[in-house]
């Protein structure tokens, strides 16, 4: 499996309990994104790097890692919730957003050795520590030293193709968003298949300790800029 590390959208460390409830209006549009941007509550990291994200409650705590995967992993969305007004909608938002909201939980087959790796990145000083209403407490850890990324990017070359773990409506606007930047790239001549909107963020889960649907990461807390704003 292709995943990388990205560099990402996130809210300021001391400013995350102010800033998750705030998504909806954060993530509404370019300017207010921007805006927030400006204010210090949000930030973009200057450089890439993986997100170790553990949730943990009822019924137990995973731990999953958090990549940038091609867009055509999720190829495959259910087809009627492709075409759904609401999906063709979201797909829009996204796409004039040009900021993927959340990343689409997969599932993947996970190593003992990956384990180790992610049970390392845990063992320092997390980024965010925040616990939803439900009870859910989200946890993420930077990892952007190179020895480690390496080992996880090398752990995750040598992993199949992961599955959809996530509502296939939400990864359906994810597809679509893609091809309409794509589109507006080609019509402009500029496109390469190189560009952010390509990929797609995601949250890697072990596959043996999900079923069905896996976690969600918080909307907001770790999104990627898919094309240039303006």
């Amino acid at each position: 499996m292709k995943a990388l590390p990205f560099p990402c959208i996130r809210p300021a460390q001391d400013r995350v309990l102010e800033a998750l409830p705030a998504m909806g209006s954060i993530l509404s549009n370019n300017e207010a994104l921007r805006g927030a941007i400006a204010d210090g509550l949000m930030l973009k990291d200057p450089g890439a790097a993986y997100y170790v994200y553990e949730c943990s409650g009822e019924p137990g705590r995973v731990t999953g890692v958090v990549v940038i995967c091609p867009v055509n992993v999720l190829t495959g969305s259910d087809e009627a919730a492709a075409e759904s007004v609401d999906t063709l909608a979201a797909a829009r938002a996204i796409a004039e957003l040009k900021v993927q909201p959340r990343p689409v939980s997969l599932a993947y087959e996970a190593s003992p050795v990956m384990d180790i790796i992610l049970g390392a990145a845990k063992e320092g000083a997390s980024l965010y520590a925040v616990t939803d209403p439900a009870g859910i407490t989200h946890r993420v850890w930077e990892v952007k030293r190179e020895d480690a990324v390496a080992a996880i990017r090398a752990m995750l070359d040598q992993a199949p193709e992961p599955t959809l773990a996530d509502d296939p409506a939400y990864a359906a606007a994810l597809t679509g968003a893609s091809q309409l930047l794509a589109d507006e790239a080609r019509a402009a001549g500029t496109y390469t298949g190189k560009e952010p909107f390509s990929f797609t963020v995601a949250a890697l889960f072990p596959a043996a300790l999900v079923s069905g649907a896996a976690p969600q990461v918080p909307m907001g807390l770790l999104t990627h800029q898919i094309a240039r704003w303006f």
